[in-house]
């Protein structure tokens, strides 16, 4: 027997997250992340926005940025230059 009330939550939730969302061809984030604030709602926290946010930033607590990126970078050349210097001394 369906709940009228959950099933109008659950559409509405579906309906802007769906709005919100910024990722092409990622369909399966995308439900995670309606499950994510579907169970958040229902704990309390009543903003699509803010629980997107929070979705997202989760998922992104590992991701690399740019400075990490360059940091990379330049730790691989000094590893190069070093690799060069000590070929060349023999080592």
């Amino acid at each position: 027997m369906s709940n009228t009330g959950t099933d109008n939550l659950i559409e509405h939730i579906i309906t802007e997250v769906g709005t919100l969302w910024q990722l092409p061809n990622r369909d399966d984030l995308k439900d995670d992340c309606i499950q994510y604030v579907y169970n958040n709602w229902e704990a309390g926290y009543k903003d699509e926005i803010y629980l997107v946010i929070q979705f997202l930033s989760m998922k992104c607590a590992d991701a690399m940025s740019e400075a990490d990126l360059d940091a990379m970078a330049r730790d691989e050349a000094e590893t190069k230059i070093s690799s060069y210097q000590e070929a060349d001394q023999g080592i």
